[in-house]
């Protein structure tokens, strides 16, 4: 029996608009801020820098042909370098990252930009200006390329589709809805000028049901968009999981009354959100690299909840006084969503430009979290929306044994929603064990 999750909303007042959040003194900047690469810095200790600067990147001879495309490292700040150190990552792994000391003027914050006429630039332009900017496609609350990268994987792709969510894939965050009604002429334009790059035949905007985007598309967008066919897709976002690929291609699939698989579309569309949008408008209209992100913070310990604008390298510290500080003893501090976020367990971790949402748990409401023996309640597979095994692609992998074809090529379908670990009661990591595999193949 299929299962649908509903995640209800706790916020009593919920937050409306974007919050620009303080300068630290000091900012740690992770070399790693993408799946699969670590930068190279190319500043050294004492080195001063301009905002916007490019202080890191990928090294060809490091990682080859894959590289191309692979997001720069800009300095959010102008200021001395520190130097290399370690520090904890968001996605709970530890690396090396650049200290920088706050010092000197700014090249774009508190200064007026003129906004650049970018209509007769061609794609590969557009593409190029986008990617010098750093820009990284934040789709998946756990996977994160860049904008280059993900684009050059449907280049040869015939019957190209790009679809926008403009809602949060985790409901327990909220970073893509509120961006979504504070900056909507900003993510319209990034969404054009996506479709351009990628030379798309349609665009499908999925909209969350609670909104009122159909009122927000007012007649400048339609004449923006008149030569590119559009669908809308009206979504439940406050269901789980409703917004990650196989279902957004689902909802299309049903909306036209089309009989293709999900995995034909998927293959060939580029999947984004409404914080990628913003991030493509900011490169190509105002020429402004990632040096900043839009972050949820929330939690039952903090004073306050709220969307800030922080430069990348802040501390979760830093966020959290920014938030009015702890009313109760910190617990847990969970990165990009509650269902399938990451744990981690330092204040000193720095936001990295695929951070989206953080929160603070308090102490009191830690559960146990032991893992114990499968008891074979079949939980996990009532919830799989792609109706796999987990608890015996699990126990295959752990006990070492050579696994079957037909479960590698079932866990390659796994969406990693989470719910299968969410809901097992022995706590075993089942996403994780079949991300693992998906990765191994």
């Amino acid at each position: 029996m299929e299962m649908q999750i509903n995640y209800p909303k706790k916020n009593k007042y919920p937050v409306t608009k974007l919050t620009t959040g303080f300068l630290p003194r000091t900012l740690m900047i992770p070399l790693s801020q993408e799946d699969n690469f670590v930068c190279e810095s190319i500043v050294h200790e004492g080195d001063f820098v301009k905002e916007g600067q490019v202080i890191a990147e990928v090294s060809r001879e490091t990682y080859g042909a894959k590289s191309l495309g692979a997001a720069k490292i800009h300095s959010p700040v102008p200021g001395k370098i520190l130097g290399i150190k370690n520090c904890s990552y968001p996605n709970g792994k530890q690396g090396k990252a650049i200290e920088i000391l706050l010092s000197g003027s700014f090249s774009y914050l508190g200064k007026q930009l003129s906004a650049f006429d970018f209509k007769n630039y061609s794609p590969s332009m557009l593409l190029r200006t986008i990617s010098d900017a750093g820009v990284i496609n934040t789709f998946s609350c756990n996977s994160y390329n860049s904008f280059e990268i993900d684009v050059n994987k449907i280049k040869e792709e015939q019957n190209k589709k790009l679809f926008v969510r403009l809602f949060d894939e985790d409901p327990s965050c909220d970073t893509d809805s509120i961006l979504t009604r504070s900056d909507f002429d900003k993510i319209m334009t990034g969404i054009y000028i996506t479709a351009k790059v990628c030379d798309v035949n349609e665009i499908v905007i999925a909209y969350s049901k609670k909104s009122n985007l159909l009122t927000m598309f007012n007649i400048s967008q339609k004449e923006l968009f008149e030569s590119i066919p559009m669908t809308f897709l009206e979504i439940k976002s406050y269901e789980y999981p409703s917004g990650g690929k196989r279902e957004l291609t689902g909802a299309y699939l049903k909306k036209k009354k089309l009989a293709s698989s999900p995995k034909e579309i998927i293959k060939g569309s580029f999947f984004t959100d409404s914080t990628t949008m913003v991030h493509v408008y900011d490169a190509v209209v105002l020429n402004i690299p990632v040096e900043t992100v839009n972050v949820y913070v929330n939690g039952n310990c903090l004073q306050a909840t709220a969307l800030l604008k922080v430069c990348v390298g802040t501390s979760f510290n830093e966020i959290a006084k920014q938030c009015g500080g702890f009313t109760k003893k910190l617990g847990k501090i969970i990165v990009n969503g509650e269902i399938n976020g990451v744990s981690v367990n330092s204040l000193d971790t720095p936001v990295t430009k695929y951070v989206k949402s953080i929160t603070f748990t308090s102490h009191e409401d830690n559960i146990d979290r032991s893992v114990s023996i499968c008891l074979r309640c079949g939980r996990c597979r009532s919830v799989c929306k792609t109706g796999l095994n987990p608890d015996i692609i699990f126990a295959k992998v752990i006990s070492g044994a050579v696994v079957d074809e037909a479960y590698i090529k079932s866990a390659v379908l796994c969406n990693q929603c989470g719910l299968c670990s969410a809901n097992c009661p022995s706590k075993l990591p089942l996403a994780k064990v079949i991300k693992l595999l998906k990765d191994e193949r």
